[in-house]
């Protein structure tokens, strides 16, 4: 009953007095936010928060936001047409507010509730002037004072304009100096507002990148200039006055101007606020990614943006501590996005240097991801500013600094982990093995030169880094690096012509006529040792064979006519898998080694992957310093098929045999006069491995890696370099087998002479394969016996890629 009454007296108090429009309720709050300030005594201390003023500004926000959602055809309704058409100055007030921060708190308070009413309405009307000229004034309060309290209100609100550009690139004009005509006028608050807020006198801000530099003649005549096309030439300006966000299709810039939304964002990337820095990092982000050209051409050319980022990673990288264990470094997996959670969590595990290396590869991370995000010719400047101000000018004095040279190289060869960008990977390259016309870099040459230092700390970070270099596999790097010189095939020897075979094979024990004369002059008893391990290295062959025919055709292979192609591919990996004797073996039965082939095929077809776009040969074609490219020594894939079906053929025509070595017989000759130069890099990989016995097990493993990724790359002429030990080549021509080989010979002499060294060999394996930490911290290592085993088990590995790709080219020629 009481309810129907009230009823009842509502309606016939709308008959008399109709309820308040939004407009009217918009204007009530406005009058009582002028109220407030009339009455506003500046001896009173109340923080703004203690007023009516958030109350106010947050219903005239609702009421925008209530009538936009029932406005149709996207029309602006009367409340923020009242902020458009200025009949309420809300923006300038909050200006001002901003400004004058009175009450204490108004600062803030004018920063969020401008930011709500550009990120709650669909139609902000940002191109009007009433909307954009206030935003501008507040962009000039921004950053006024480092640290200031307000730092997240701030960014806060750049970070939405940066949406809103996005939104509509044209929006960016707004930001840029020419479109702001007159500096000086953004200190001043209009009239009517000052009269309601008086200031005090407005400095010059400091700060603001805005007015750094601010000369006498304010500007010159506005840079922005838009083409259209002649027969909208009456329009176009019309269009220009009334909104300044359509597209531009053509802008040009004056040397002096600048992109104030990007040069702001810039100035909070040094806040000791790791949130307002994300944040900041965020918007310039948001900027870079448009793709409208014209921006990106703001960015790079109207803005320190690239050279202040990479100026910032070379300072975190210079504030890394240079005691820093190089070890640590390959520990950290950081983003830039969650690293200042880490710095929060007492309890995250730390070591020494940990907060400098955090902060620099969180900030090498956004460098990466924005070369990745960002438009074409940003990332084009920004990598040659990465190559310039960091890898240049700051990197590369620590790699040739013998004192800080490990450390610098851990970091670096960390730094090309983690990257992805494309031009940045290439940038760094160029930088590493060089570019242009200079055929050795002298960077290179001094990595090179650690490798082969007696600090195996700088010889194992330096291998890491070339590994980092392999593994990223540019084609540029990869040419510098080793196929310059390969790709001649100069290392090629005809048969009969001088030449020799680069291994032909493993020696049985007792191999050379040497060896034997030496056994003659043994006791009885050894030489019936001697006799009884002949025949059991006769077994081990005998088994070995079996067990590559069982893989053979357990992977399915169809040879059908290659019988030729299957004895030389059996007689390759014959090559590999009995260069030691099966006395010295610690693992004769060779378990593991189709777990070799399975990871060889995951490997091989990663590197087809990644090679996929580079300018390789596709077969041995060109330089052929070989009387026939189909030869039993011809190690090449997709030559293997029919290699001995052609050898035998040139054999059967024996007057064509005499002729070719009468016509190529002065070839040879001038072949075998020009030695072939490996060049700095293989000579280095091959003096390294002939070391291995006196060299640290880790140093030994990360050296056959790399040997291991080179093998792997499908380039023919490096397949045949590398793999093929039945290559002829001349006796002073330095091959990957030949140096197995002579290792191979010192470990069979040096190991028999170490005291029960069976077990010995037995137990060093079951150490080194357990993977046990502790091992690399016992201080006595046989490191004899270590490289014995990484040699054998290196002979597996190169076995199982020579397979994978002999079994690829099968099933690609069909």
């Amino acid at each position: 009953m009481l309810s129907r009454f009230s009823d009842v007296l509502q309606t016939a108090a709308d008959v008399l007095a109709p309820p308040a429009t939004r407009l009217e309720d918009f204007e009530y709050h406005w009058k009582m936010i002028l109220n407030f300030y009339e009455r506003f005594d500046d001896n009173c201390k109340i923080h703004i928060e203690d007023t009516k003023i958030p109350h106010h500004l947050h219903q005239m926000l609702q009421l925008i936001v209530d009538e936009e959602k029932e406005q149709q055809g996207g029309t602006v309704g009367p409340c923020l047409e009242a902020i458009v058409q200025r009949s309420i100055c809300l923006l300038d007030a909050l200006t001002a507010l901003a400004a004058a921060d009175r009450p204490p708190g108004a600062r803030s308070l004018a920063l969020t509730a401008a930011t709500a009413l550009l990120r709650r309405t669909k139609q902000p009307c940002v191109n009007s002037v009433h909307i954009y000229r206030p935003l501008q004034r507040m962009l000039v309060q921004c950053n006024e004072s480092p640290a200031s309290p307000t730092e997240k209100e701030e960014v806060e609100l750049l970070l939405t304009l940066c949406g809103l550009v996005r939104k509509e690139p044209g929006l960016a004009n707004i930001f840029t100096t020419p479109f702001v005509e007159d500096k000086t006028s953004l200190l001043t608050v209009p009239e009517d507002i000052q009269k309601l807020i008086p200031l005090k006198k407005v400095h010059t801000p400091r700060k603001n990148p805005l007015f750094v530099d601010l000369t006498q003649n304010q500007l010159p005549n506005v840079s922005i200039i838009r083409t259209y096309d002649r027969d909208d030439s009456s329009n176009g300006a019309e269009s220009l006055a009334d909104d300044v966000s359509c597209k531009s299709q053509k802008t040009l810039y004056d040397e002096n101007d600048k992109f104030l939304l990007i040069d702001l964002l810039l100035s909070y990337l040094d806040s000791a606020d790791n949130q307002v820095v994300l944040r900041a990092c965020e918007g310039i982000m948001i900027v870079s990614s448009l793709p409208e050209e014209d921006i990106a051409n703001l960015v790079t050319s109207c803005s320190p943006a690239c050279e202040t980022i990479v100026d910032k990673l070379a300072a975190r990288y210079r504030r890394i501590p240079p005691t820093v264990d190089p070890n640590d470094v390959d520990q950290l997996n950081i983003t830039w996005a969650y690293v200042a959670q880490d710095f929060g969590d007492k309890s995250y595990s730390k070591f020494h240097g940990y907060r400098e290396l955090t902060t620099f590869f969180s900030w090498l991370d956004y460098c990466d991801t924005l070369m990745k995000e960002c438009h074409q010719s940003i990332a084009s400047h920004l990598s040659r500013t990465f190559r310039q101000n960091f890898l240049e000018g700051t990197a590369e004095a620590g790699v040739t600094d013998l004192r800080l040279a490990v450390l610098a190289t851990a970091v670096l060869s960390k730094c090309l982990k983690v990257v992805d960008s494309t031009d940045l990977i290439n940038e760094f390259s160029n930088w590493l093995v060089g570019d242009g016309e200079v055929a050795e870099w002298p960077l290179l040459h001094t990595l090179i030169s650690n490798c082969l230092s007696d600090n195996y700390d700088l010889a194992l970070e330096t291998l890491r880094f070339f590994e980092s270099i392999i593994e990223k596999g540019t084609e540029h790097s990869m040419e510098r690096l080793v196929l310059s010189r390969v790709g001649t095939r100069g290392y090629c020897r005809e048969p009969g012509g001088g030449g020799a075979a680069a291994g032909g094979g493993v020696p049985a024990a007792g191999g050379d006529d040497t060896d034997r004369d030496r056994l003659n002059d043994l006791p009885l008893w050894r030489e019936r040792e001697t006799n009884r391990e002949a025949m059991k290295q006769l077994q081990h062959e005998e088994h070995v064979s079996e067990q590559i025919n069982d893989i053979l055709s357990h992977e399915g292979l169809d040879l059908g006519g290659h019988a030729g192609a299957a004895e030389n591919i059996h007689t390759i990996v014959n090559s590999y898998l009995l260069l030691l004797p099966r006395a010295l073996l610690s693992d004769p039965v060779g378990s593991d080694y189709e777990h070799y082939i399975h990871d060889a095929h995951r490997h091989y077809q990663y590197w087809l992957d990644i090679t996929s776009t580079f300018d390789w040969p596709v077969g041995l074609t060109g330089n052929d310093n070989t009387a026939s490219s189909t030869h039993s020594y011809d190690s090449r894939p997709e030559a293997d098929i029919h290699i001995h079906d052609a050898y035998y053929n040139n054999n059967n025509n024996s007057e064509q045999n005499l002729d070719k070595q009468h016509n190529t017989k002065k070839e040879t000759k001038r072949y075998e006069n020009d030695e072939f130069d490996e060049g700095p890099f293989l000579r280095m990989l091959f003096k390294l491995l002939s070391n291995m016995p006196y060299q640290p097990y880790q140093v030994n493993l990360h050296l056959t890696s790399i040997i291991s990724k080179l093998a792997l790359l499908p380039h023919p002429f490096l397949h045949e370099y590398l793999l093929n030990p039945t290559l002829p080549v001349a006796k002073s021509t330095p091959t990957l087998f030949k140096t197995m080989q002579e290792l191979a010979k010192k470990l069979t002499t040096e190991i028999p002479r170490i005291k029960h060294y069976k077990k010995v060999v037995e137990s060093t394996r079951l150490q080194l394969m357990s993977e046990d930490p502790s091992y690399d911290e016992v201080g006595e290592h046989n490191q004899l016996v270590e490289s014995l085993i990484v040699l054998e088990e290196f002979c597996k590995e190169l076995a199982a890629i020579a397979f994978v790709k002999y079994q690829h080219s099968l099933h690609a020629h069909g």
